[in-house]
């Protein structure tokens, strides 16, 4: 059977896309993914060892990012990609994010085969803040309501977690929950963390002010005024990259203790996660956060890092049923925050508890062997 795989980025690659892809290359699935490398920056054509077949769009150049601007560029994607699908002419399709929905939704009900929509956060409230002004809020409209009638119309959607699901069973009957957990091996090696004469703290995924970089900058110089040996990590890319000069500035006294690392390989952030000592998600109270519950928490535990993440339910539930770490108001002053890591700097054995509890978590729950049977399942459920 011949599935198409859509994807709005370059495919570097994306690892939930790549764990789903390669559980159903092992079932006998013949997969290609077909993903829009707006910089031209890869290979047009790729297998991988797994067999995956990689096509990426490089004749419509575009930035990353959300927002109106996309409007322009968006269309001669859909285009592009809609061409490769015809000459694949799949058995199934599956639509990673909203923004490549409508394209795989034309091609498959013109010739009634099953679309999946795998909705890996609602797309609606993420492009929201980058949407102003009353042409902003119109198109904030339209997303929302297309968003919610393409769903209702797929064969079936895929989500992340318990909150997408409740959100997108009103429009769809057929949802599955596939967690973006990390895969156990990941969680096979105990992280001898708090044994370094400096605090490491980490911060991995994209930057941004209202993910909380300037609160960690504060945390440092908190930390490091009250003589506790501290680094920032931050591993991942500013989104918006407008954002970037301006953190470096309001950082500039303690520039020396922040390392930039950029974009890293997931094959190569358990390195990174190894060499940290604390995981941080203090994400501001945005919409499109307080819903969701982020792969870095998950990866954090993984690493047996003890997590300080914001108090929105869904991650509380996740801190609090594992006790992984500790939880606090995003809104809260550093200085309150810097108070429980000189805690745990004082009495190391409390952060390496809650980070041995992340781990075990993973080990036996939280990770995608035990979700990776779904996927399959589903497929053979649409196919049949």
């Amino acid at each position: 059977m011949k599935i198409v795989m859509l994807l709005s980025n370059a495919f570097r690659p994306d690892p939930r896309v790549l764990k789903e892809a390669v559980i159903l290359a092992d079932a006998g699935f013949d997969i290609t993914i077909i993903c829009w490398d707006r910089l031209a920056e890869y290979p047009s054509k790729e297998i991988l060892l797994s067999g995956l077949k990689i096509l990426r769009v490089q004749n419509v150049i575009s930035s990353y990012g959300v927002g109106a601007r996309q409007l322009f560029s968006l269309p001669r994607f859909w285009h592009a990609a809609y061409r490769l699908i015809a000459d694949l002419k799949p058995n199934l399709i599956h639509c990673h994010d909203f923004d490549t929905l409508l394209c795989g939704l034309v091609w498959g009900k013109i010739h009634r085969i099953p679309i999946i929509y795998d909705a890996h956060e609602y797309y609606a409230d993420l492009v929201k803040p980058r949407l102003f002004g009353r042409s902003g809020k119109l198109l904030y409209h339209i997303i929302r309501t297309t968003e919610k009638f393409a769903a209702h119309i797929c064969s079936a959607v895929v989500t992340v977690d318990d909150t997408l699901s409740k959100f997108y069973s009103h429009y769809n009957n057929n949802i599955v929950i596939i967690g973006h957990y990390p895969e156990k091996h990941l969680a096979e090696t105990y992280n001898p963390i708090f044994n370094r004469s400096e605090l490491i703290l980490l911060y991995a995924g994209r930057i941004s002010i209202d993910r909380g970089a300037l609160l960690y900058v504060e945390l440092l110089r908190y930390l490091i005024r009250i003589n506790i040996p501290t680094r920032l990590l931050f591993a991942g890319v500013f989104t918006p990259a407008i954002e970037e000069q301006f953190v470096i500035q309001q950082s500039k006294d303690v520039n020396n203790s922040i390392d930039y690392l950029g974009w890293i390989p997931y094959q190569q952030m358990q390195d990174i996660y190894r060499a940290a000592d604390i995981g941080l998600c203090i994400l501001q109270p945005e919409p499109r956060y307080i819903a969701a519950v982020p792969i870095k928490l998950f990866e954090y535990m993984a690493s047996g890092l003890p997590v300080i993440a914001s108090n929105f339910p869904a991650i509380r539930s996740i801190i609090d049923e594992t006790n992984c770490g500790v939880v606090v108001d995003p809104l809260l002053q550093p200085s309150n925050i810097a108070e429980i890591i000189n805690n745990w700097w004082i009495i190391p054995s409390i952060p390496r508890s809650l980070g041995e509890n992340g781990r075990q978590a993973v080990l036996s729950k939280y990770n995608w062997e035990n979700q990776s049977g779904r996927l399959s399942m589903l497929y053979q459920s649409l196919l049949e």
